[in-house]
């Protein structure tokens, strides 16, 4: 008497479950919604700045960078004979901060004055019930 045993069968099953268990790699190349949603809300943020930047008639300019959670705020006068008034900051958002690196050019008749002003932090704050923002701005800094 011979006895067949075949397990073809019972290896099929096994990749299936495998399968199931441990499904492959995407092969798809698309971004993911997130990063999606970042860079259409970048875009129409500045598509704001663009045309507050063309209504101003280049007074104030503003610029998005969302997947480095980045922005860039500017106004002054900018090319005038008599009076130089710029304002430049660079403002960079994380764990619910906002941290600000600003500089000021200020001038009479030709003569400016460019001023760094010290990193501040902005956050949220809660004093009573009554909701505002603290600014950090640090008055006295030694490094070590």
């Amino acid at each position: 008497m011979i006895v067949l045993a075949m397990t073809a069968s019972a290896y099929a099953d096994d990749v299936a479950l495998y399968e199931r268990l441990w499904p492959s790699v995407p092969t798809s190349r698309q971004l993911s919604l997130e990063l999606q949603l970042t860079d259409s809300l970048t875009d129409l943020g500045n598509l704001l700045g663009y045309h507050l930047d063309l209504l101003s008639n280049d007074m104030f300019a503003l610029r998005f960078d969302g997947r480095h959670r980045r922005a860039r705020f500017k106004f002054g006068v900018i090319d005038s004979d008599f009076v130089t008034f710029k304002f430049d900051s660079v403002v960079h958002f994380s764990d619910g901060m906002a941290k600000i690196e600003a500089h000021f050019d200020v001038g009479i008749a030709g003569h400016v004055v460019h001023v760094d002003m010290p990193d501040m932090e902005m956050l949220p704050a809660e004093y009573h019930g009554e909701r505002g923002v603290e600014l950090r701005v640090p008055v006295f800094q030694r490094y070590f």
